[in-house]
């Protein structure tokens, strides 16, 4: 049975447009430090890694959260997907602009799973995030710092002289 949490187009629909149409045009102003092909392969990670997690973890049988309006898939819910695009590529931009070494990178990863859980707070307050089963938020943290480590490996694999 699917779960309605709202039938309304408001805040949790229009972050997700606004954020998503500011952060493409911050990529578009933003001086460009990737090839095409690069920068589009951290954006589409983004957008795989957000897919695959609300794919698996929201779903029976853990079924731990819902997006937005309802438990049912809904459009907006691809809109939200593609917004985890321009954070994917944002981590590795700013990454690559700080020139981060060493035991700096711990310190960027720690950084960005702070700011995840930031969102993700925000997310669930605007009502994008409904978690439901006892799902709570500090669950996400070896999540965050898997995926965004994982996207470090797979830049230096693309890069192999940074």
């Amino acid at each position: 049975m699917d779960r309605i949490y709202e039938r309304s187009f408001d805040l949790n629909e229009w972050f997700i447009i606004i954020s998503l149409i500011a952060l493409l045009l911050l990529i578009w102003i933003t001086p460009k430090i990737f090839s095409f092909m690069e920068g589009l392969s951290y954006y589409i990670y983004g957008i795989s890694i957000g897919m695959f997690y609300d794919h698996t973890i929201s779903i029976p049988p853990w079924d731990f959260y819902d997006v937005n309006d309802s438990s049912a898939y809904q459009g907006i819910d691809f809109i939200s997907y593609i917004m985890y695009g321009p954070y994917s590529y944002f981590f590795i931009y700013i990454y690559k602009k700080l020139k981060i070494r060493g035991i700096m990178n711990l310190a960027y990863l720690l950084i960005w799973t702070a700011f995840s859980l930031l969102m993700e707070w925000f997310t669930l307050k605007i009502g994008i995030f409904h978690f439901d089963k006892g799902y709570e938020m500090y669950w996400s943290i070896p999540i965050y710092m898997a995926v965004q480590s994982i996207q470090l490996l797979f830049h230096h694999k693309i890069n192999k002289s940074d």
